[in-house]
């Protein structure tokens, strides 16, 4: 696996649309604070849930947020998400952050991309590290690792952790410090690494 890593890394063709994802998020990073929610948005739709399935109904939900009926129920459902019930949940709990969660988060984050991600995934229902990396990642911070069901994949077959059950805390930051190590010897950051191996994993670079 780290063989076919090394390949993709070097791969000038991948190279150069992983970097144009890469301009896109720093982009976000500048953008209002409807960018910033929308991205919240999306990353509660992929917690557990398939990027693709998130992309695709991630508009329709943002009608909602947008007209105030948050019908998030029947949006979910009427696109076969399981669970959909609990997901509308967490969907109604960051309506309070519309309008303010740039200027809440961006100075911690700024300062400190680590205890941005601890605050995100207090603070907010239905956001644990994976979510908020991934939220911080798509905001233009990168010193994160998203550790979903790909990488946990990625880490184990290539031999930099052993296979485990479960994805605890402590388990999660053991991950992130090999997979940051590693992106040190590519000369990028960890966030950036994470699009080859979603490239290794999945064959895309949409993350």
């Amino acid at each position: 696996m780290l063989e076919k890593l090394e390949r993709e890394v070097r791969n000038p063709k991948l190279r150069a649309l992983v970097l144009e994802r890469v301009e896109e998020f720093k982009l976000n990073n500048k953008a209002d604070e409807d960018v910033w929610f929308r991205e919240l948005a999306l990353c509660v739709l992929t917690a557990n849930s398939s990027f693709v399935s998130a992309y695709r109904v991630l508009g329709y939900v943002m009608e909602e947020f947008d007209r105030g009926t948050l019908n998030f129920e029947r949006v979910l459902k009427d696109h076969g998400y399981r669970l959909y019930d609990v997901k509308a949940k967490y969907l109604k709990g960051i309506v309070k952050y519309r309008g303010r969660l740039k200027r809440w988060i961006k100075p911690i984050a700024d300062a400190n991309q680590k205890r941005a991600r601890e605050v995100l995934a207090d603070e907010i229902y239905g956001i644990g590290m994976k979510e908020a990396s991934h939220f911080l990642r798509n905001v233009g911070y990168f010193d994160l690792a998203i550790v979903d069901k790909h990488v946990s994949r990625f880490v184990t077959a290539s031999g930099l952790v052993p296979p485990f059950k479960s994805l605890t805390k402590r388990k999660y930051l053991e991950i992130e410090a090999k997979l940051t190590e590693l992106a040190r010897r590519y000369g990028m950051a960890v966030g950036i690494l994470d699009l080859f191996i979603w490239h290794v994993e999945t064959g895309t670079v949409l993350k």
